[in-house]
């Protein structure tokens, strides 16, 4: 039975190997045949011999033994320029000033020439220079380039726990007695981040509800020591629980209306003294004359 299942199987794939084996021949006997239409419509309009005669390259021209280095290079100029004729004439100039360029989120350290606060009114122009070199392929921007910028916009500590407020707008640099108009934001100023251009005081709310809790703390304390007083002598042994529960009623109540009462207290006053480190992000690319 095995055989016999065997015997069929080997069949089979013999009959399959011849089919395939045909397939295949056909379709490289397919492949072989060209179509030469197309060629011959070609040779019956044009000329092949002819084409290649039309593009065949102009001569060189003769060179004299005795002639000398300059008469023959202006023989090739007059030899090449009859062949060039058809062709488009591009004429390239060299530009009247190099430029180098600082690409976008180039970031430059400064140092603060003088101080500035969130007194400081706004227009107020201020004097940066740079701490390291900017390097850049072909050209590096020196340590100490001066930059010039102005107070955009400035407010002291308000309600509520704000901080004070100095908004820098770094719009210039000077570079080869040049200035040069850039377009930056402000990204570090005392070590700390700053977020968009803003450099703002310590925000004390938190802090503010903190101490205005003060009083009602002081004011348990001072119960909490009468009753500790109280229960010494037996005759005000019984308004100790008295002295005790106002206490912690006056400073529950504090602790509860000191949202309310921390809108009350002002932020912390911002400062930037005299060789602040600043640091600066290009806001996009600039293109600096040489």
């Amino acid at each position: 039975m095995q055989n016999a299942k065997c015997k069929r199987y080997f069949i089979y794939y013999t009959l399959y190997l011849l089919l395939f084996t045909f397939y295949l021949f056909h379709a490289f006997a397919s492949a072989a045949e060209f179509d030469t239409s197309i060629d011959d419509e070609i040779r019956k309009k044009y000329n092949p011999s002819k084409i290649e005669e039309d593009a065949a390259l102009p001569a060189l021209p003769k060179i004299l033994n005795g002639s000398s280095n300059e008469d023959n290079a202006n023989n090739v100029i007059k030899a090449t320029s009859s062949s060039t004729d058809n062709l488009q004439q591009v004429s390239y100039s060299k530009t009247e000033q190099s430029f180098i360029r600082l690409k976008k989120g180039t970031k430059i350290k400064l140092k603060l020439l003088s101080s500035v606060s969130n007194g400081t009114p706004k227009g107020v122009k201020l004097t940066f220079s740079s701490i390291y070199p900017v390097s850049t392929t072909y050209f590096t921007i020196p340590s100490g380039t001066i930059f010039k910028g102005y107070v955009v916009n400035s407010h002291k500590p308000q309600l509520s726990g704000n901080g004070g407020l100095i908004v820098l707008n770094i719009n210039s640099m000077i570079i080869n007695n040049e200035v040069q108009p850039i377009n930056t934001n402000v990204v570090k100023a005392n070590s700390k981040m700053i977020f968009l251009n803003n450099i703002k005081g310590k925000r004390k709310y938190l802090q503010s509800r903190c101490a205005s809790t003060k009083p009602g703390y002081e004011f348990c304390k001072k119960r909490f020591h009468v009753a500790a007083i109280q229960m010494q002598n037996r005759s005000t042994m019984i308004l100790a629980p008295l002295s005790v529960a106002s206490g912690v009623l006056v400073f529950g109540g504090n602790v509860l209306i000191s949202p309310a009462l921390a809108m009350f207290y002002k932020g912390g006053n911002i400062i930037l003294h005299e060789g602040c480190e600043v640091d600066v992000k290009l806001m996009q690319d600039i293109f600096v004359y040489l």
